[in-house]
Parts: structure tokens; C-alpha cells; sequence
């Protein structure tokens, strides 16, 4: 895929609710797009009712669009790991349920060595799943950058600390 000319690469990334995700992804530098949405599903655009209820399984995910010239994919999965619980099923801070399980899901064929390689190194034993991506359905837009709609909004990643380490850069509307 190309955007703006330049060659770019995808992943997808489940650990709990996607506020955090999409907001600490979006801050890094070499991503030039997130999307919240569901990964996975049983059915075709699900609703976060039906995913919540248990109505359709699905996955709460970011779709992250990166330029692998800027940032590689093990840079990427460091990070995420970094800030999520990848040993335990659907817990993610206060936030429980089989949508939140942690996942890892490619769409390049690829991309599943370095995933694999990377996961083999992660100790004790993890529940993250790492699987090819079966479908993406975008979160409606107004769950779009959710946090910075609504900055008292829970979530379990310790987004002021990543910002004040430099891990990450400052949210979009409080850049100079």
C-alpha cells in the first residue's frame, strides 16, 4: 500500500480497550495512520454492543498503517508489549472480556517469521494469539481517537508516562 508515495506496511494490534492503543500508536514516530475497529469477527460489521455482549466474538484492535523505512515491525511489538498484559486471557488492567484478549494479526505473509521470532523471546508462556488478519471492521467515527474526545476516559496504559520517557511523541493537538 502506498500513501502520500511512500511504501507502507500494515499491523494489527489487540490488548485491551483500543483508546489507549490508538492513542499511543498514533504518537509514534514513522505511523502515518490508526484506525480502532474489531479484528476477527463472526459476523459481518459487528457493533461493540454485539462484540460486548457476546453475540459475535471479535477482538478489540488498532489497524496500524507504518512506513517500515521509518520504524520496523519489532520496534513496533516492542512497544506494544511494552504496555500491554500479554499473560493473561481477556484482562487488561480494570477492562475483562474475550475482546480484549491480546493479539498480534498480519496480513503479509512476511511479516509471520519476525512475529513468531519476536514472541519466542517473551517469557513465561504468553496468551497473546498471533494470527492472520480474517477481517477489520472500523469502530464508527466517533470512537475515533477516542481519549482525546474524552481524556478521563480508563485505560490501563500509563499514556503521561510514555510521553514524559519519550516513548512516544505528544497527542496531535498539543503539538507546536
Amino acid at each position: 500500500m502506498y500513501i502520500n508515495g511512500a511504501f507502507m506496511k500494515e499491523l494489527y494490534l489487540a490488548g485491551g480497550p483500543y483508546y489507549g492503543l490508538q492513542e499511543v500508536f498514533s504518537r509514534v514516530k514513522g505511523v502515518a495512520r490508526v484506525r480502532a475497529g474489531f479484528a476477527n469477527c463472526s459476523s459481518d460489521s459487528p457493533s461493540k454492543e454485539d462484540i460486548y455482549s457476546g453475540k459475535v466474538e471479535g477482538r478489540e484492535c488498532i489497524q496500524v498503517i507504518y512506513n517500515p523505512k521509518k520504524i520496523d515491525i519489532v520496534s513496533l511489538l516492542s512497544l506494544f508489549f511494552t504496555i500491554i498484559n500479554p499473560y493473561t486471557d481477556g484482562i487488561q488492567g480494570k477492562a475483562e472480556g474475550p475482546q480484549f484478549r491480546s493479539g498480534v494479526y498480519y496480513t503479509s505473509p512476511e511479516d509471520t517469521m519476525q512475529i513468531s521470532y519476536y514472541l519466542t523471546f517473551l517469557r513465561p508462556p504468553i496468551r497473546t494469539e498471533m494470527k492472520r488478519l480474517e477481517n477489520f471492521y472500523e469502530a464508527p467515527e466517533e470512537e475515533q481517537f477516542y481519549l482525546r474526545k474524552h481524556p478521563g476516559t480508563y485505560t490501563p496504559i500509563h499514556i503521561d508516562l510514555l510521553e514524559e520517557l519519550g516513548t512516544i511523541g505528544k497527542a496531535e493537538n498539543e503539538r507546536k
